[in-house]
Order: structure tokens, then C-alpha cells, then sequence
């Protein structure tokens, strides 16, 4: 059997997958490595309700990654040392991601293309099993990290933070992967005999 026959008798479920799982990946790769995961914004505010006066002054705003700060045009490594707790579970587990992420998207191409693999329904098993893996693994890693940007911090100098676009990409790309998850599955269900 040729590629293209291999192609040709592969279910539409996993044809999609053909698409899905690689803009996943893409978009978990952008979100993963770039600053936008949180803006914190500071700014001093002054409140006199003695002689009414209220008001703010911002000061900064800062964008923050799993790896990288950046406040205005600078930019910084986290150093391992000032890394807490919580972000060093929320890198492994993106990380774990970001590996699951390659190598499901690797999967969905040889059950696709490779013709002696594709006939091999442990590989269209594990691929599946490994789609799931992957968005437990995001789930995690956006759980933890998401908690614990959930308030704002007020004092004389306040601190707002909003989740940012790279955390929304990480989140999307956590979508995709269910969806993915869910068309593998019924794959694997509908073709008993692989």
C-alpha cells in the first residue's frame, strides 16, 4: 500500500486530526516560549477622603512568561534561584506538555502516512493515549499557573494582573488537544480491526 492509498483508507477522524494536531502544537509552542502568560500593572494610588483626593499614577506595566520578564523594551531571564515553587511545577508540567504536544502530532503522521506503522492499532492506541496524557499535562500546568494570578494585590502600591494571550494560546491550543483526544478515540473505536 502506498502513502496515498495509506492516506485514502485512513478515517476521516484522524484526517482532521491531520490538521488540528499541528496548529495545536504551533500555538502551544508560541504560548509556551513567549511573555505573555501575565501583565501586572502598577501603579501608586492615593486616596484622602479627608480633604477628597483620589487618584493613581501608573508606573509600569510587566509581562511575564514562564521564563522571561519583561517590563517596557528589557527583557530578563528567571533565574532557577528566584523561581518559587509553583512555577517550577508549572514549567514541568508545560514542559511535559510541550513534548507530548510534538510527539502526538508525530503520531498522527505515521498513523497517517507510514503504511507498515498505521496498520498497527497499538500505535493508533498510544497516540490517543498520549493526545490525553498531553492535555491532562496543560490542564495541570494552567491550573496552577492560573490560580495563582487570581487576585490583584492592593496596597499603597497596587499591583492588577490579567492572564495574557500566550496563556490564552497555551489554553486554545489545550481546546484543539480535547477535541483531537476525542477524534482519536472514536478512530480507534470505529476501526477495530487496525
Amino acid at each position: 500500500m502506498s502513502v496515498g492509498e495509506t492516506f485514502s483508507a485512513s478515517s476521516t477522524f484522524l484526517k482532521i486530526c491531520l490538521v488540528l494536531a499541528p496548529l495545536q502544537t504551533l500555538l502551544y509552542i508560541i504560548g509556551f516560549s513567549t511573555t505573555g502568560w501575565v501583565t501586572k500593572k502598577a501603579s501608586v494610588n492615593f486616596d484622602n477622603n479627608n480633604i477628597g483626593i483620589n487618584f493613581g499614577i501608573s508606573l509600569a506595566t510587566i509581562q511575564e512568561g514562564l521564563w522571561k520578564v519583561c517590563i517596557a523594551d528589557s527583557c530578563a531571564e528567571i533565574s532557577w534561584e528566584q523561581v518559587s515553587g509553583w512555577l517550577h511545577a508549572t514549567r514541568l508540567f508545560a514542559t511535559i506538555a510541550l513534548i507530548g504536544f510534538m510527539m502526538s502530532t508525530a503520531g498522527v503522521f505515521v498513523c497517517l502516512f507510514i503504511t507498515e506503522l498505521s496498520q498497527r492499532r497499538i500505535l493508533h492506541i498510544l497516540t490517543t493515549v498520549l493526545a490525553a496524557g498531553t492535555g491532562v499535562a496543560v490542564l495541570v500546568a494552567v491550573l496552577i499557573y492560573g490560580s495563582h494570578y487570581n487576585n490583584p494585590i492592593h496596597h499603597r502600591i497596587s499591583f492588577t494582573m490579567d492572564l495574557g494571550w500566550s496563556f490564552g494560546l497555551c489554553v486554545g491550543a489545550l481546546v484543539l488537544d480535547i477535541i483531537t483526544t476525542i477524534l482519536l478515540i472514536i478512530n480507534v473505536v470505529k476501526k477495530p480491526n487496525l
